[in-house]
């Protein structure tokens, strides 16, 4: 009897290792990795051979990967940033697309110091928003357990992560899903003709009217979801430790490994710095530019001569950001913003071709991303102060939008 157990459990593996429906048992190296050409582009975006490009799926993917290019950020970077686009790459091959949804600093820094341990990458680009460095934003469920090349511990993590995953009943019931849907298409192909069918979507292109509910309700959710409720945005935590230390980690790395880094402060839609201003940490939103220009500051003056890491403001006023609500081909809705967290595809081509300096930079608009340092950080929040008043006069319906999704979640606390 024990064993026909030992036996059924050694098959039991054995079909998760050869079927390898998550993808564990590639990274681990237990089968050959041999990506096909589609397969090779969700590896890029670090959604092969571990699927769906969850936090764990990059950390493990990128081991395999060892990309000479990374770029980090939320799900912004994630879902809208092409990581593959030509101008960036430090050679011919595709950027690493590390982003993490809802990501705190801490996480974005702890994945850097992962990659750098496992391969320094020559060139890294970081897309840096104001709600990632609250110092009372949780860091992910299980971030902390995953294997992170930069502890000592990480071989036995490595292995003990495997080893709980691949020979999981989780892992046998997705092992076992895989085989039956083989059988299932060999069948199906065999013992009747293949039908397919075209799903048309009809649905009638939204009005002004629902694009303003639908912002409403995602403000709503943005709001509670990305910020502290119960005390002021601060920085620092109760230990005393700063959120703004992630970004000095990221900079220490990068020096020390040589690694071109480039920081830029996302380009959100302008209701999103409204939101910011009307919770009343507007001192706070100043004093986190002014804490990242000195970052970068320092870092040029301890190192005369070297290559500086640039740091770049996209954010806030200007002619991008300010995107008013248009009639586009599928209804009423932003050019260049999918909601007020999250830009569009194109505007990420634009913010890439103003850190590279590529021809299409001259045709964007004067004001969009600035570079920012500890000389000129205090012109440049004037200017923006200056442009938030423009903003404020001439797009009366953004404002009263913000407003009332902050009334109605209990957290208005400065009226325009």
């Amino acid at each position: 009897m024990g064993t026909a157990v030992v036996l059924l459990l050694a098959a039991l593996a054995a079909m998760n290792v050869a079927m390898d429906p998550l993808g564990y048992a590639r990274v681990a190296g237990w089968r050959p990795a041999r990506p096909d050409a589609v397969q090779a582009l969700f590896q890029a975006s670090g959604a092969w051979p571990v699927p769906h490009g969850t936090r764990d799926a990059k950390i493990l993917n990128v081991g395999l990967y060892a990309p000479t290019t990374v770029y980090f950020g939320s799900s912004t970077v994630w879902s809208y940033v092409d990581a593959g686009y030509k101008p960036i790459l430090w050679d011919d091959r595709k950027a690493y697309n590390f982003g993490l949804a809802g990501a705190n600093a801490h996480e974005i820094a702890e994945a850097f110091a992962h990659v750098v341990a496992l391969h320094p990458p020559r060139r890294v680009i970081v897309g840096l928003e104001f709600y990632m460095f609250s110092a009372d934003k949780p860091t992910a469920p299980g971030y902390e357990d995953l294997p992170f090349a930069q502890r000592p511990s990480y071989r036995w993590d490595f292995w003990r992560f495997m080893g709980q995953h691949v020979f999981s009943a989780e892992y046998t019931s997705a092992s076992a899903a895989d085989v039956w849907q083989a059988i299932s298409k060999w069948t199906s192909a065999w013992l009747s003709p293949t039908v397919s069918a075209a799903t048309i979507d009809r649905s009638e292109p939204r009005t002004r009217a629902e694009f303003d509910a639908m912002m409403l309700s995602i403000d709503k959710v943005q709001v509670v979801s990305l910020y502290p409720a119960d005390r002021p945005f601060r920085t620092v935590d109760d230990a005393g430790v700063s959120t703004l230390d992630a970004v000095r980690r990221m900079v220490a790395l990068a020096r020390e490994h040589d690694i071109d880094l480039r920081l830029y402060l996302s380009p959100n839609h302008a209701r999103s710095f409204e939101t910011i201003r009307l919770l009343g940490w507007w001192p706070q939103f100043e004093a986190w530019q002014r804490e990242l220009a000195a970052i970068v500051s320092e870092d040029a003056r301890a190192h005369p001569g070297a290559r500086p890491v640039e740091l770049w403001d996209f954010c806030c006023y200007n002619g991008v950001t300010t995107d008013r609500i248009a009639e586009l081909a599928d209804g009423a809705g932003f050019e260049h913003f999918a909601d007020t967290i999250h830009f569009k595809t194109p505007v990420g081509y634009m913010l890439m071709d103003r850190m590279f300096g590529t021809g299409a930079a001259a045709s964007l608009p004067a004001d969009f991303g600035i570079r920012i340092s500890a000389n000129t950080i205090d012109s440049h929040l004037s200017a923006i102060s200056d442009a938030q008043r423009v903003y404020a006069s001439t797009h009366p319906d953004d404002v009263q939008a913000i407003t009332q999704a902050l009334r109605e979640v209990g957290r208005l606390k400065e009226h325009p």
